[in-house]
């Protein structure tokens, strides 16, 4: 099978690439080398590869950012997605695209379910839900992998961030009452890999296993690091930003455990694993 990978040097990109079945041909091209706003030089890149499964990893997540520059973020999220969808129709290529749990409005008390009415709260939200029309409405065979908190050994994530402020014994406080799925890049990756392998479509919910609040995922980094004194709690009207964030916006990931017959581990696994890596990074000379 030929895999061509977009946004390849991203946080979820690189474990695309270093989970990849040996049996994948795999084509992964880097933002840099491609803008996938650019619909001539996708198109060409398309045709060059050739490719059965097109994986779009490339996104803009700059969540803040968002609520001020609108248009960029719908025109890498929307109307690039788009058109992807279109030139993989004219390919025969089946699209995988990622989405997230911010086109939901957080006010349920259940978990959300892929056929939940989305509802987002931002611009971030609602450019994203926009792609998932875009590449529905494109008519391309197509998966849309929803998901949450990303965090991964790679890249900017709140867990890093987190790392980074006990590590220089910075005070910190972290809002208490949004909760979600911290999901483990690694992990989601290799469930990816396994969805595209079974040939999956639709819309399906992918997250790591159990709950948590932002809080907790920082409290279990600044234990581990001996500075739980430091870290303080409040809730999200306390905290003031210039961008709403739902406030449960748990994934029900029960469609995929079905078709896979298993749940992602826990996301406290992950986190372990993401500090192992970590910190042994920041441990060595001229880390």
């Amino acid at each position: 099978m030929r895999v061509l990978l977009l946004g390849a040097r991203g946080m979820l990109g690189q474990d695309l690439v270093a989970t990849a079945p040996r049996e994948i041909s795999l084509f992964p091209v880097t933002h840099a080398a491609l803008d996938i706003t650019d619909a001539e030089s996708v198109r060409a890149c398309v045709k060059q590869c050739g490719p059965d499964v097109i994986i779009n990893a490339a996104a803009y997540t700059a969540v803040d950012k968002a609520e001020t520059e609108p248009q960029q973020a719908f025109t890498v999220n929307a109307d690039a997605v788009g058109q992807l969808g279109r030139i993989a129709v004219a390919a025969r290529a089946r699209l995988v695209h990622f989405s997230t749990d911010y086109v939901f409005d957080g006010t349920s008390s259940r978990p959300y379910r892929e056929d939940a009415e989305p509802q987002p709260l931002n611009q971030y939200g609602a450019s994203k839900l926009a792609g998932e029309r875009a590449l529905q409405q494109s008519g391309a065979q197509h998966l849309i992998v929803r998901t949450q908190w990303l965090f991964g050994s790679t890249g900017r994530s709140f867990p890093k961030a987190m790392v980074e402020r006990a590590r220089r014994a910075l005070k910190t406080t972290v809002v208490t009452d949004q909760v979600g799925r911290p999901t483990f890049t690694p992990d989601l990756a290799a469930a990816v890999w396994t969805l595209v392998g079974l040939g999956a479509t639709g819309v399906l919910h992918v997250a790591n296993s159990g709950t948590a609040t932002w809080f907790e995922v920082a409290d279990r980094i600044f234990s581990t690091l001996g500075v739980r004194s430091l870290l303080g709690g409040c809730t999200t009207a306390e905290y003031v930003t210039g961008t709403q964030r739902p406030l449960r916006s748990v994934l029900d990931t029960g469609a995929h455990e079905l078709l896979t017959g298993r749940p992602l581990p826990h996301w406290e696994a992950g986190l372990a694993q993401f500090l192992k890596t970590t910190l042994r990074k920041v441990d060595q000379p001229g880390g």
